[in-house]
């Protein structure tokens, strides 16, 4: 998709054994093209504060170049710290002199209104609005690409995106795991910088915003911009707060313990740092208004995934047969789906006598011969391409922090006490009140399921002999994946799903 020509070039503070660097930096390069891909790769050691590095490093690109014309995409992952000096410097010294020169920059885009306005007024004193390319990897993950062909490529669903139809929308992401060592890092920024302002915000921006007059760079971000003018900011009345502990359970007869977040040697012991939190964005315009958007994302907790709900609204006429709200649920990860929820009747002679059923198109079966890219090999591509349809405007930037800086101020003022919580549950205690607030009854996970089903010895030996269809007194997988479709909204669960649960039981 790029000439073969590219050179790749690493620029850092430290000499490096090339070989060495490689095979630690490339080690998920794969193909038949990986040693002609590392022959196009060097390494460049140079001072981030001094323009002198930046004029040999200038001069190294130009003998890759040799007499061509050639382009110049530089990639921002540095620390905040020294962004404008590296940002300063390249414009100074290491521009291209015959072609383009493009800034890809890594979030965090500053921790507030305050620190974004001095790095924006830095980017944008050196390079125009169209050189800036500001990833937001989850913009290039191929389920959040889909929503603008969802919306406006169907003549179904975009006739109800709206407040008549849709009751409430949730954003969701979980991660199954702790902070890993690097808690001193999670610490500065907490859950609501490092997911909510800007991965779970940019979903959102594609769900909720106006039909653009075309899908390029300036109409989208007009239309972002005037969906996030119509946003209030928000306060800890609208927010939850949680931090996981620790906890110890048993797979297979051997204990597992997880370490909770203060355990971290990073972080302080009186850290009040969240890992979990919970937002609810409303909109106050014609086509949302009165629909709350709940954001809620958390670290240890029982599964890795991120989603889109979408709950209907129920209707007048739903009292001519009784059922479950419809619900259209958008998995951006893992096992990219997308499915519905809704009422059918049950095959047999009563008419009255309905179940939910689930029409599900997964990404593996529907497309099972296709690539889906990573996020930032798409970024990458478009970058390179010029298309920033897909990157970060400054004018939503500038509305983002807007709506979350006088939240995040406000937590670091009073430093409010986060819900305790055991790694590995599906939510904190008191999540399910706070999603109550907004009329919005959270997806349960398998194990809170199961203890709400045998409550008392004899309804969980009830649940099993249901299941225990073929009477020889034990489970297999086969009769799991029956009880497992109960927790996953109906759908036929992974063979490593079905393998947890066993596991667990």
């Amino acid at each position: 998709l790029i000439p073969r020509t590219s050179c790749i070039v690493g620029f850092g503070r430290s000499h490096v054994d090339l070989g060495k660097f490689l095979a630690k930096q490339c080690v998920n390069v794969k193909g038949n093209q990986k040693e002609a891909f590392l022959k196009q790769c060097t390494y460049f050691c140079g001072a981030y504060d001094e323009q002198k590095s930046f004029e040999n490093l200038s001069k190294h690109l130009g003998g890759l170049e040799g007499q061509r014309p050639a382009n110049r995409l530089f990639f921002f992952s540095v620390p905040p710290a020294v962004f404008g000096t590296v940002c300063t410097n390249v414009k100074a010294a290491a521009c291209a002199p015959n072609g383009w020169t493009r800034l890809l920059v890594e979030k965090p885009f500053g921790r507030d209104s305050r620190s974004f306005e001095e790095l924006n007024s830095i980017t944008s004193s050196c390079f125009t609005e169209n050189q800036l390319f500001r990833i937001d990897h989850y913009m290039g993950k191929e389920v959040v690409l889909n929503l603008a062909a969802l919306r406006f490529g169907n003549q179904l669903f975009e006739s109800f995106w709206n407040r008549e139809h849709i009751a409430s929308v949730q954003i969701i992401f979980k991660e199954d795991l702790g902070t890993e060592g690097r808690g001193g890092y999670f610490d500065k920024s907490g859950i609501i910088r490092d997911i909510m302002q800007n991965h779970l915000m940019q979903v959102f921006l594609w769900l909720a915003m106006e039909p653009p007059k075309e899908l390029e760079r300036n109409c989208l971000q007009e239309e972002k911009g005037r969906l996030l003018k119509a946003i209030k900011t928000l306060s800890l009345d609208d927010c939850f707060l949680g931090q996981f502990s620790s906890n110890t359970w048993t797979v297979n007869g051997v204990n597992h313990h997880e370490a909770g977040y203060l355990d971290d040697k990073g972080v302080p012991r009186d850290s009040t740092t969240p890992t979990y939190a919970a937002v609810a964005l409303n909109v106050n315009n014609d086509r949302w208004k009165g629909v709350p958007f709940l954001m809620h994302a958390g670290k240890g907790l029982d599964e890795r995934k991120a989603e889109v709900r979408i709950t209907f609204k129920r209707q007048v006429f739903n009292q001519l047969v009784s059922g479950d709200l419809n619900e259209l649920v958008i998995r951006i990860q893992p096992e990219e789906a997308m499915y519905l929820k809704f009422m059918n009747k049950k095959p047999g002679w009563k008419q009255s006598i309905v179940e939910p059923a689930v029409l599900d198109m997964s990404y593996a079966t529907a497309f099972p011969n296709s690539y889906v890219a990573d996020g930032y090999e798409r970024m990458f591509f478009n970058a390179f391409s010029g298309d920033g349809s897909l990157f970060v405007g400054s004018d939503e930037l500038k509305e983002a922090w807007r709506i979350f800086t006088p939240l995040l101020d406000e937590i670091e003022r009073k430093r409010p006490q986060p819900v305790v919580y055991p790694f590995g549950v599906s939510a904190p205690p008191g999540m399910n009140d706070f999603a109550a607030r907004y009329n919005i009854s959270l997806s349960q996970g398998w194990q809170e399921q199961l203890l709400l089903r045998g409550k008392s010895m004899q309804n969980l030996r009830e649940v099993f002999e249901a299941l225990d269809t073929d009477k020889d007194g034990t489970l297999n997988v086969s009769e799991i994946k029956t009880l497992a479709r109960q927790f996953f909204d109906g759908r036929e669960p992974t063979e490593k799903q079905a393998a947890q649960i066993f596991q667990r039981l």
